[in-house]
């Protein structure tokens, strides 16, 4: 199936879900799938314009713990929307960014430390006058060499997808 056809089922799929906490746990699974990842290795933003500030709006725990300042240099979510620009960093763990929110454990069962993020694929979703968030797809591993690499590719199609998810956000 081509990227045009798996954003066209995308769009009549989620456009069948009315709830929209149901809507976004659905789209977060479908690119989980996609991009061979679990559901919490899919991150999605918002922005606030009247503060500047990105929200979490998945993973779901996330959405109550914190926010990232648009002004962010440590951030790629920020980066993202502020330059309007998709980004993948397949060094990411090498790299100086905003890691608090990588030690938080989102499954309340697990004993494990949580996994850093090894890669990663980050891409803003598109508005009508301005970038209405970003999108994120992570790898996590203890070590880089423990996942695959994002490609080129996988930032494309995941420009189209997040194209096609902001009719959804709600």
């Amino acid at each position: 199936m081509g990227i045009d056809d798996y954003c066209k089922k995308l769009d009549s799929h989620l456009t069948g879900i009315d709830n929209p906490e149901k809507r976004l746990e659905a789209a977060a699974g479908i690119l989980g799938q996609a991009y061979k990842v679990s559901a919490d290795e899919v991150a999605i933003f918002v922005l606030d314009d009247e503060k500047d500030i990105l929200h979490f709006w998945w993973p779901r725990k996330l959405k109550t713990i914190g926010f990232l300042p648009l002004s962010s240099i440590d951030s790629l979510a920020a980066r993202t929307v502020r330059e309007n620009k998709p980004f993948v960093n397949n060094r990411f763990a090498s790299v100086h960014h905003a890691s608090i929110f990588e030690r938080v454990r989102l499954e309340p069962t697990s004993a494990e430390k949580p996994l850093p993020i090894q890669k990663i694929v980050s891409v803003p979703i598109p508005g009508t006058d301005r970038v209405r968030g970003a999108i994120q797809v992570s790898r996590k591993g203890a070590n880089v060499d423990d996942v695959n690499d994002f490609t080129p590719r996988d930032m494309t199609y995941l420009v189209d997808i997040a194209s096609v998810m902001s009719r959804h956000l709600d």
